[in-house]
């Protein structure tokens, strides 16, 4: 597996996981979860269930998380979201519904484990990387591969799933080339 295209690893190195391992992660927890439909509600995810079982969400002003989207404290349980994207996520828009996933992903993966950055010249692969981690999961539990076939375009990946463009683009380029869909 290959680092971020000659980019430094965005995120705090971690156990590493390949990608049919967190595939396998997503597709468990929407069986938890019992979702079985394309569409995920990330809101109801958000104010009920997650709540439910123990987990606390804070929506927090945008002056607090500052330039942060979302942070998650893994082991205490823990995910901050920014205000405004919590309501973009309200409204639909698949950046933001990206976001609450990508943040699930950190709490689901990465609770157990110690998070420590690296020195900035110490490097580690895409695979051992929190944020690489978190988006491919956010990825797969979002816009999971039981759902498209290679006959979707971007348009419908969008409106299937609630995702952003980009994202739809990106998900169908890489299930493409791990020949997951046919």
């Amino acid at each position: 597996m290959a680092m971020y295209h000659n980019k430094k690893p965005k995120g705090y190195k971690v156990k590493p996981l390949k990608i049919t391992d967190i595939r396998e992660i997503a597709h468990w927890l929407r069986e938890q979860f019992q979702i079985k439909q394309a569409y995920v509600d990330l809101i109801k995810l958000y104010d009920f269930v997650l709540p439910g079982i123990g987990v606390v969400i804070d929506i927090c002003e945008e002056s607090e998380l500052k330039d942060k989207h979302g942070e998650t404290f893994p082991n205490e349980g823990i995910i901050k979201i920014r205000e405004d994207v919590y309501e973009g996520a309200c409204d639909g828009n698949g950046r933001d519904r990206f976001t609450l996933s990508h943040e699930l992903g950190h709490l689901i993966l990465h609770s157990g484990i110690s998070l420590a950055r690296q020195p900035n010249i110490a490097t580690h692969r895409a695979y051992e990387d929190s944020e690489w981690q978190a988006d491919t999961f956010a990825a797969e539990f979002l816009m999971t591969s039981t759902h498209i076939n290679s006959s979707h375009r971007i348009s419908d990946i969008v409106k299937m799933f609630g995702a952003s463009d980009d994202a739809a683009r990106v998900r169908l380029e890489k299930l493409s080339k791990e020949r997951v869909i046919k």
